[in-house]
C-alpha cells in the first residue's frame, strides 16, 4: 500500500514539475537544436537506436518459416540390389538408381517456440536502453550548450565591467600625470598606477581568450563558426528555477543515469527467462515437394513428390549450457540491481549538493550587491579626496579596483548561482528545449 502511494506522489510531482515553465531564451534553443542536428555523437547514438530496432525485427523473424531450395546429386557404388533366383538362373533387380538426383523445396514454421518470445522480450529491452541512452545524451548535451552560453553571456558583462576599471585607471594616469608635471605627485605615482593600467589590460585580454575559446566549445557542438554572433545579454532570473519541494521524486522518475540503469535490470530479467527456455522443446510443422528419383518400381525417373509433418526437438544436452546461461544473467541481474540503488544514493548526493551550492550562491549574490554599494561610496570619496591632496594614490587605485572586483564578483556570483540550478534541473531530467 505504501509502495502504491509513492507511486502516485512521484506521478504526481512529475506532472507537476514537468508543467513549470522553464524560461529558456529562444536563442539558447536554436543552440540546443543545432548540436542536436550537427554534433556527430548524437547522429552516431542515433544508428545505435536503429541497430536495437534491427535487432527487434531479428528476433521477431523466429516466428516466420524457414523456406530453402535442395539441389543434390550422389553416386552410390556399389548400387544396392536384391537377387532373386529364377529357375536356373539369378535375377538381379535393383532398389536404388546409381545416379540419384533430387530437386524440392523445404518449409519449417515453429508451432510451439518459448524460446523467440524471449528474445524478442530482451531486444525490445535494449531497445528502450538504447532510446534512454540517446535521451540521456541529448539531455547532457542539452545544458553543455546551455553552460556555454551562459558562460559568453557573463563573459561579455565582465568584460563590460573590466574595460570600465580600465577607462577609469587610464583618467586616473592623465590626473597623475598633470599632477607629477606640477610637482604635486611623485613619479611613483604615475609608475605604480601604469603597473595597475597594464595588469587590468592583461585581464581583459585573457577575459578575451577566455570568450574566444567558449565560442570555439559551442562552434563544436553545433557546428556553427565564428564568434561573436550571441548577442544575447539579458539574464532572466527565474530560469531553471523549479520547485526544489518535489525535486528528488522527478529526479527518480526521470533522471537518465536512472532510467538506464532501470533498464539493464529488465534486460537482465529476460536473460534470465530465455537462459530457462534454452531447455523448452520445439515443436515445428515441415513440409517439402519436388521432384527426385528411385522410387520403385521404376528408380530411374524423377518423379514428383511431396511430404508434410510436424517435428518435435527436445535439448537433452545443449551446447549453449543453460544452467551456466542462467547463473550468469542470475548474477548480472542482482549487480544491476546494486547499481540502481548506487546510482540512486549518488544522485539523493548530488542534489543535497546543489541545494547546498544554490543557497551559498544565493547568499554570496545578496551581500555582493551590500558591497557594490558601499565599494562605489568609498571610490567616489576617494576620487573627491585624491582631489585636494587629503589620501594617497594607492588609496585611489585600491578603492578603483575594490569597486570594480565587486562587480566581477557578483557577476561570477550570478552565474554560479544560474550554473547550480541548471545542474539541480539536470539531475532531475528536465527538458526546456
Amino acid at each position: 500500500m505504501k509502495s502504491f502511494l509513492s507511486a502516485i506522489l512521484i506521478c504526481f510531482f512529475a506532472s507537476n514539475l514537468q508543467a513549470q515553465d522553464i524560461p529558456a531564451p529562444a536563442t539558447l534553443k536554436h543552440f540546443v537544436e543545432q548540436s542536436f542536428r550537427n554534433y556527430p555523437r548524437v547522429g552516431e547514438m542515433t544508428d545505435m537506436v536503429r541497430m536495437s530496432e534491427v535487432r527487434v525485427s531479428l528476433g521477431k523473424a523466429g516466428y516466420l518459416p524457414i523456406a530453402g531450395v535442395n539441389l543434390s546429386y550422389s553416386r552410390i557404388f556399389p548400387t544396392p540390389a536384391i537377387e532373386i533366383p529364377m529357375g536356373s538362373t539369378v535375377q538381379s533387380f535393383r532398389v536404388a538408381p546409381a545416379d540419384n538426383y533430387n530437386a524440392s523445396v523445404s518449409v519449417a514454421q515453429p508451432i510451439l517456440d518459448l524460446r523467440t518470445p524471449a528474445a524478442v522480450n530482451k531486444a525490445k529491452s535494449d531497445l528502450e536502453t538504447s532510446k534512454d541512452n540517446l535521451d540521456g545524451f541529448k539531455i547532457q548535451l542539452a545544458y553543455q550548450v546551455a553552460q556555454i552560453y551562459y558562460s559568453i553571456i557573463f563573459l561579455n558583462k565582465s568584460l563590460t565591467v573590466q574595460k570600465e576599471q580600465i577607462n577609469l585607471l587610464q583618467s586616473t594616469l592623465q590626473q597623475i600625470n598633470v599632477k607629477v608635471n606640477y610637482g604635486d605627485a611623485l613619479k611613483y605615482d604615475l609608475v605604480s598606477t601604469q603597473v595597475k593600467y597594464t595588469n587590468a589590460e592583461n585581464f581583459y585580454t585573457d577575459l578575451q581568450t577566455q570568450l574566444g575559446k567558449q565560442y570555439n566549445l559551442l562552434g563544436m557542438l553545433t557546428g556553427i563558426s565564428g564568434s561573436g554572433y550571441l548577442n544575447d545579454t539579458v539574464v532572466n532570473q527565474s530560469t531553471f528555477r523549479v520547485a526544489t519541494d518535489s525535486i528528488l521524486a522527478i529526479a527518480v522518475q526521470n533522471n537518465p543515469e536512472i532510467r538506464i540503469a532501470g533498464d539493464k535490470i529488465k534486460s537482465a530479467g529476460w536473460d534470465i527467462v530465455s537462459a530457462n527456455r534454452l531447455r523448452m522443446p520445439l515443436v515445428s510443422f515441415q513440409a517439402g515437394l519436388g521432384y527426385k528419383n528411385g522410387f520403385m518400381p521404376d528408380i530411374d525417373p524423377m518423379t514428383f513428390n511431396y511430404a508434410v509433418g510436424v517435428g518435435l526437438t527436445v535439448p537433452i544436452i545443449s551446447a549453449a549450457r543453460p544452467a551456466l546461461q542462467k547463473k550468469l544473467a542470475t548474477i548480472n541481474l542482482n549487480a544491476s540491481k546494486l547499481a540502481l540503488e548506487s546510482q540512486k544514493v549518488s544522485l539523493n548526493k548530488d542534489i543535497l549538493n546543489s541545494f547546498e551550492d544554490i543557497q551559498k550562491n544565493i547568499r554570496k549574490l545578496e551581500s555582493a550587491d551590500t558591497l557594490i554599494s558601499s565599494a562605489q561610496i568609498a571610490m567616489d570619496l576617494a576620487t573627491d579626496r585624491y582631489k585636494y591632496g587629503v589620501i594617497t594614490n594607492l588609496d585611489l587605485l585600491t578603492s578603483i579596483t575594490n569597486y570594480k572586483d565587486a562587480q566581477l564578483s557578483r557577476l561570477q556570483f550570478e552565474y554560479n548561482l544560474l550554473l547550480s540550478r541548471m545542474e539541480l534541473c539536470r539531475l532531475a531530467g528536465i527538458r526546456w528545449w
